[in-house]
């Protein structure tokens, strides 16, 4: 299970946003969709659980009402046989990717993965040259931690990151006051 926001990978966080607005307002539903997303566990293995191990899982799961830390940027980020270089400095983009930037930050939430693709571009190539971009994308929504896509993005699109992160750490709590009544 996962227990820590290093842990999260941007495809999880993505799920965790999905889970929160499609059970707004059903504490129970959303702790069932939390809890599988962190767990890989369904619904159904997560009903059949005693309440004892339900609870701890959820006691496990509140590092989700804390607000995740960016990490700092690393010179490169290897997955598998895939390494990606950081742009960050908007000097050293092409006017593609900045206006990509602006595009995809504009609905942050729905274009997550997206925009770090911008941000993230395999050792030896240009951007959006040479490489599969989907392939890219992939790696990073299985692979890449939230922590450091928040260091990525910082500057960005880090205040609508924090912004959709401070969201779920409230519906979180919220659930967490519900099972603990």
């Amino acid at each position: 299970m996962i227990t820590n926001y290093n842990s999260l990978t941007v495809g999880k966080y993505e799920a965790l946003l999905r889970a929160r607005a499609d059970h707004e307002g059903d504490t129970n539903e959303l702790n069932l969709h939390v809890l599988s997303i962190l767990s890989d566990m369904t619904v159904d293995q997560l009903l059949d659980l005693k309440v004892s191990e339900f609870r701890a899982m959820m006691d496990r799961a509140g590092f989700l009402c804390t607000a995740p830390r960016p990490s700092e940027v690393a010179r490169q980020y290897r997955f598998g046989d895939l390494t990606l270089m950081p742009v960050t400095d908007i000097r050293k983009m092409t006017a593609i990717q900045g206006m990509n930037i602006q595009t995809y930050a504009g609905n942050f939430e729905q274009n997550l993965v997206p925009l770090l693709a911008c941000v993230l571009v395999p050792k030896g190539r240009k951007y959006g040259e040479g490489y599969d971009i989907h392939e890219v994308q992939r790696v990073i929504r299985q692979n890449l931690p939230i922590t450091d896509a928040l260091g990525l993005l910082n500057g960005f699109a880090v205040d609508t990151l924090t912004t959709s992160t401070a969201i779920m750490q409230r519906e979180i709590r919220n659930m967490n006051r519900m099972n603990n009544k």
